[in-house]
This record gives C-alpha cells, sequence and structure tokens, in this order.
C-alpha cells in the first residue's frame, strides 16, 4: 500500500484474477464496495499473530483477498501503465491456500538439513552472508566455523564491505546469535538478561543465572557492515541487529523493522477463551545492557530493530522489487557502505 494506493503483488497463473485481465502491480480502485485502501485497512484476520504495525500491514495485504469459497466481488482496477480503470467480478475458489503459502516463508527440511550459512564474494567486491537460521544442527559444520571461514576470505580477497542477509530468518537459539554476534565485536557486550512472570508476586523478576554475552572471537571483522532485515526476521533472528546496532561500521538496512517477536518461553501464560479456544503468551522478557525491554513491540505496533537505513516503500520499489525482481535491499545496503 502505497499513499493509498493499494497495488497486487501477487497474481496466481489460471486464477479467476488472472483470467479477468488483472495483472501484477494494477492499482487496486475499488473492491466489494469500498476503496482499495478502505477495503485494506479493515482487513485484520492472520493466521497468527503480528507484533508491529509493518507485520500487519504485511499481513493485511495477504488477507485482503481472501473470502468464503463462492463468494463474489466486484472489482474496479487499473493496470500498470493504464490509466483506464476497468471492471470485473471475482469469484472465492480454493486455492488450497497457495497464495499463503507462497507470501509465507517457511524453512524446508533441506534448509534445515543443510548449513544454516552461506557467503559468497559479490561481483561488486562486497561480501554476502546468508544466515537462514539460527538453529544448529550436529550433522552439519559448526555456524561460528562457517562463518570465520568467510569471513577469512572476505579478507583474504579485500572485500569493501560485508553484506549479512538476516530477511526470513525465523530465529532459533540465542545463544548461537550471540555467538556468532561476537566475531563483530573486540570487547564483550551483553546480548541479554532475562526476566520471567512471577506468578505469585504478579510482576516480572530478573533471573540473575540467566545472562547471554557476546563475547569477541577471531577473526575479528572490523569493516563496513550492512545487515539486511524484514518483518520475518523473527526472534532471535532479531538479536544480532539488536546488538550491533548503533556501532559506527554498521548500519541496519530494510523496508521494515524486524518482527517485534524477541520474548522467551519457561512456562507461557495461558488465557482460556470461549469455545475452547486458548491463548499463550511468553512469560520470559529478553533485557538490554540497561535491563530495559529490548526487542518486543509496544501497546503502539512499534517495536523490533528499526532499520538505520529505511527505504521507501512506493511506487519506484514496488516496480523495482515485485515487478522487475531486483533485490532492492541489496542495493541499498551496498549504498549504504559507499557513502
Amino acid at each position: 500500500m502505497d499513499n493509498g494506493k493499494v497495488l497486487v503483488s501477487l497474481v496466481l497463473e489460471n486464477s479467476p484474477a488472472a483470467r479477468s485481465g488483472i495483472k501484477l502491480g494494477a492499482e487496486i480502485v475499488s473492491w466489494d464496495g469500498m476503496t482499495g485502501a478502505e477495503a485494506f485497512e479493515r482487513t485484520s484476520w492472520s493466521e497468527n499473530g503480528t507484533a508491529t504495525d509493518e507485520g500487519k500491514r504485511f499481513n493485511q495485504g495477504r488477507f485482503m483477498v481472501r473470502a468464503p469459497i463462492g463468494k463474489e466481488v466486484q472489482v474496479e482496477y487499473r493496470n500498470w501503465g493504464s490509466s483506464e480503470t476497468e471492471r470485473t467480478k471475482l469469484t472465492a475458489y480454493d486455492d488450497q491456500f497457495e497464495t499463503l503459502k507462497k507470501t509465507k516463508n517457511k524453512l524446508t527440511p533441506a534448509d534445515l538439513e543443510a548449513s544454516p550459512i552461506e557467503g559468497e564474494m559479490l561481483d561488486n567486491g562486497y561480501g554476502y552472508v546468508k544466515i537462514k537460521h539460527f538453529l544448529p544442527k550436529s550433522n552439519v559444520a559448526s555456524p561460528e566455523k562457517k562463518l570465520a571461514d568467510l569471513l577469512r576470505m572476505f579478507k583474504a580477497k579485500n572485500a569493501k564491505g560485508l553484506i549479512i542477509d538476516l530477511r526470513d530468518n525465523p530465529g532459533g537459539e540465542d545463544q548461537l546469535a550471540a555467538n556468532l554476534a561476537g566475531f563483530f565485536v573486540n570487547k564483550e557486550k551483553i546480548y541479554e538478561y532475562v526476566s520471567y512472570y512471577n506468578r505469585y508476586t504478579g510482576k516480572f523478576e530478573l533471573n540473575r543465572n540467566e545472562v547471554i554475552k557476546v563475547k569477541p572471537s577471531k577473526p575479528y571483522y572490523d569493516g563496513k557492515v550492512a545487515i539486511l532485515i524484514n518483518s520475518r526476521t523473527g526472534s532471535s533472528g532479531e538479536g544480532m541487529p539488536l546488538v550491533l546496532k548503533g556501532m559506527p561500521n554498521v548500519k541496519i538496512v530494510g523496508f521494515t523493522s524486524t518482527a517485534g517477536s524477541f520474548g522467551l518461553v519457561s512456562s507461557p501464560i495461558e488465557i482460556k477463551m470461549p469455545e475452547g479456544y486458548v491463548i499463550h503468551f511468553p512469560d520470559g522478557r529478553s533485557l538490554n545492557q540497561d535491563k530495559t525491554v529490548q526487542g518486543d513491540a509496544d501497546a503502539s505496533g512499534v517495536g523490533g530493530a528499526v532499520p538505520d537505513i529505511q527505504i521507501p516503500l512506493n511506487e519506484a520499489t514496488f516496480k523495482e522489487s515485485v515487478m522487475e525482481g531486483q533485490d532492492v535491499e541489496l542495493k541499498y545496503a551496498t549504498g549504504a557502505m559507499e557513502r
């Protein structure tokens, strides 16, 4: 959604929308008797909770076009580059959740069996590291060793800087995230203190035995670093950008902040709802070095690791990223290190 415009980012082949003439990048002028913006704003449901306003809006875009099977919707739209408004009627059909699957990243068994870290030298002279998750596996090489080897290679090849890609990283173990962050610090830092909710006192209390620290590791990388994030960078995936943010050689880059879901769970808080539904809340909070809650979004929907360089989501970047398939975030990350 850009300045009140709702642009189509996904059209499945042979779907009713594709057959009707709606194309990728089309502007939805009206939807089911409302303007496109009104239809977008009234959409609130998601298959999982969202902590930030940015995460909520991402899911509004995913669910705006879903409806009970058989429901008919009148649509007015303008295809990209056209000034003509066209009208059509769409009928909801059973797509076996394909539109949701294509807009929700999920680790595959192959992802979990392979090393969570991949890297290469880019043609532009920058090092690139993709960290898919922070879930250690006993049958693959140590993630710490993999990253150390890549950093040695980048130094040997005089890389101009390093891009760490944490987009869509769902998290895993905080200790592993702290260990990997250790290659980018030259003195010990607090990754997190932890406090848990005490059901007897009704207060959160610090667990002094649970402190995670970022300890310097070799090889130490002190070059320019750009960390790529998005609204699907969650849990301990948010740890590295949170702990490295503010360092003079590090820039956080993305369209949005991270997911803002940095809470911890030991014995979840349970609330029973009508009709047998049960809601579970994390009972732990991650605290920064000042023992203030970090990472989790607040009541206004603001939270997570916030980009130092926030890429504008407008028609130009929509066209580049969605329609032309360019990696806009990677381009901005490179630009950040060339300044």
